[in-house]
């Protein structure tokens, strides 16, 4: 009697116990629901629902890799910065390790990715996302293979690998994914296919067949991003009367929502679009609302974008100097980018060798899985049949040679990544260089647009100056005035610094062209490094301070000297060498 009432009681405990975990699982996994539901369009909301998780969370240590994913994927939706959570993130790596705890280390990955997504740090954000689909494949959960496939498609999309963009968001469209989530990975892989010309048609239309789907789940947030993604296509369409529709109806939902960094998005379209069409002063406004908005989010994607369209806007309206300022904020904000990524163009090998060697280390981990069955039946059949010792022995040599094997192609592969990591190595110096490069040229092109400022501004003063009529004393200042403005126009010094410049960006061009002519003056050859760059015998005649006429006539003789046929192109020939 007294046996069978302490195993009731023994019963019960394990009930209640049973109980209560399904109870705080089955709370904590409606809360990461709820979150995954309002995290684009109800930012307080979601704050709040986040607390709530932490605390169950704090007092069941294995659900914290799931918290801090959830805590990424929201800060991921309202494209919110927060520098703390990768440390957290790293610290709890350790804890949960892939081999213990594969599905957790995988979310902890996924949670990495998306954080650096959002401050721009591309090349983390595209290997943690690797390094995660590979742990989710192997444990076959169907669900996050495509979450993560499609966190893959955003990060080649916004590096402009659209056709790497398209193959994984194909590839998220599973029916494992909610609804919404689903509808977000189809306007992803039409988004990209927008920006292939044969296919932009096409995906317009998918698109807006996709409006009438979205409003039945009635998700404002995803109905805002179809329309600023329909927007986004008619802009490349150059249909202003369509876009202006689409922009308003998504910025219609933007103010409904609570969610800045799409209205950053949308304001950096619009800002985009307006300059476009030189209208300086609405594209101003839209901008300035945008960097506000990106400061406050710590988005440097969205903020070095805010400085480039602002720095193409003062200098399409004159304005070199707050130009110059905001390409200087641009290039500060795109070092930030560049000091922790990469280009995903020279990935696209390094995937397809990473995808191979990770598949290969989900069969030799099934194959493993398998030897320890072998091992454990052969151990077991070998305590009842003593007989079957010899057969054993003979199976276990044979799959130790295949080990051997398998370290051999493994040792083989390590060595393929290393060198494929230094053919890598070197391509980013040579991108790094070329923007080096680049920096130059910009640089050359200010300081010619400063130089003809320069001239603009004096032969004006001069003109003046010529033209005054007075006393004596006055006409004796005036011709002083006119001296010393004479002296300053296009002074030999001006002209040896800007070869001095040019220099730097083509170390060669000058070796070359004395090479094929001896007898080229300085004059000639600054001429020549003017028509390098694309200006025009207007653009030349005001840098030199001379008539157009005579930049022709110059023209003409380069062309003798240069022993140029008179169908010749001399713009083509500088081009060319």
């Amino acid at each position: 009697m007294k046996m069978r009432f302490f195993l009731s009681s023994i019963f019960v405990l394990l009930s209640f116990t049973n109980i209560f975990c399904s109870t705080y699982l089955q709370n904590f996994n409606t809360i990461a629901s709820e979150i995954n539901r309002k995290a684009f369009i109800q930012n307080k909301e979601t704050r709040n629902l986040l607390s709530r998780l932490e605390k169950i969370a704090d007092t069941h240590s294995e659900l914290i890799p799931q918290y801090l994913y959830w805590e990424s994927v929201a800060n991921y939706a309202q494209g919110k910065s927060d520098l703390e959570i990768n440390s957290k993130i790293n610290s709890k790596l350790k804890i949960f390790d892939e081999n213990k705890f594969p599905f957790e280390n995988a979310l902890l990955l996924h949670a990495l990715a998306l954080n650096n997504a959002i401050t721009g740090n591309y090349t983390d954000s595209f290997t943690n996302s690797l390094k995660a689909l590979i742990i989710y494949k192997r444990i076959g959960n169907q669900l996050f293979v495509a979450r993560i496939n499609q966190l893959l498609g955003i990060i080649c999309f916004r590096t402009r690998n659209y056709d790497m963009s398209r193959q994984f968001s194909k590839q998220s469209l599973v029916k494992a994914l909610p609804k919404a989530e689903y509808y977000k990975s189809a306007i992803n892989l039409y988004s990209s296919q927008a920006f292939d010309n044969n296919g932009r048609k096409i995906a317009l239309k998918e698109l807006e067949k996709l409006i009438p789907v979205v409003e039945k789940l009635n998700d404002l947030g995803l109905l805002a991003v179809v329309y600023l993604n329909i927007g986004c296509c008619y802009s490349l369409e150059n249909r202003e009367d369509l876009l202006n529709i689409y922009f308003g109806k998504a910025l219609n939902i933007g103010n409904q929502i609570d969610n800045k960094s799409f209205t950053t998005s949308l304001l950096i379209n619009l800002g985009s679009y307006a300059l476009g069409n030189s209208n300086f002063e609405k594209a101003e406004s839209d901008l300035d609302q945008a960097e506000k908005l990106s400061i406050e989010t710590g988005d440097v994607e969205q903020l070095s974008l805010v400085y480039q369209i602002k720095s193409l806007i003062f200098e399409k309206k004159g304005n070199t100097k707050e130009a110059f300022i905001y390409l200087k904020k641009y290039n500060e904000q795109k070092e930030k980018i560049l000091s922790n990524s990469k280009t995903i163009d020279s990935y696209q090998t390094y995937m397809s060798t990473f995808l191979a060697s990770a598949e290969k280390e989900v069969v030799i981990s099934k194959q493993n899985t398998m030897l320890e069955k072998r091992r454990f039946l052969i151990t077991l059949i070998s305590s009842i049949f003593i007989i079957l010792l010899g057969s054993a022995f003979l199976i276990i040599f044979y799959q130790k040679r295949r080990q051997q094997a398998i370290i051999r192609e493994s040792e083989k592969e390590s060595l393929q990544k290393q060198l494929l990591y230094e053919k890598n190595l070197k391509q980013l110096q040579e991108e790094k260089h070329k923007e080096l490069l680049d920096a130059k040229k910009r640089e050359v092109a200010s300081y010619s647009l400063m130089l003809s400022s320069k001239n603009t501004v004096l032969k004006e003063v001069l003109h003046k100056a010529g033209q005054a009529n007075g006393e004596n004393q006055k006409q004796i200042i005036y011709d002083n005035i006119i001296e010393v403005v004479k002296n300053n126009l296009n002074t030999q010094a001006e002209s040896h610094k800007f070869i001095h410049h040019f220099n730097e960006v083509h170390p060669d061009f000058f070796n070359k062209l004395k090479v094929i002519c001896k007898d080229l003056t300085e004059n000639n050859m600054r001429m020549c490094a003017y028509f390098k760059m694309g200006m025009t015998t207007k653009q030349v005649a005001t840098i030199l301070n001379v008539s157009g006429e005579t930049v022709k006539n110059g023209r003409y003789r380069l062309k003798k000297k240069l022993m140029l046929k008179e169908e010749d192109s001399l713009d083509d020939f500088v081009r060319s060498i």
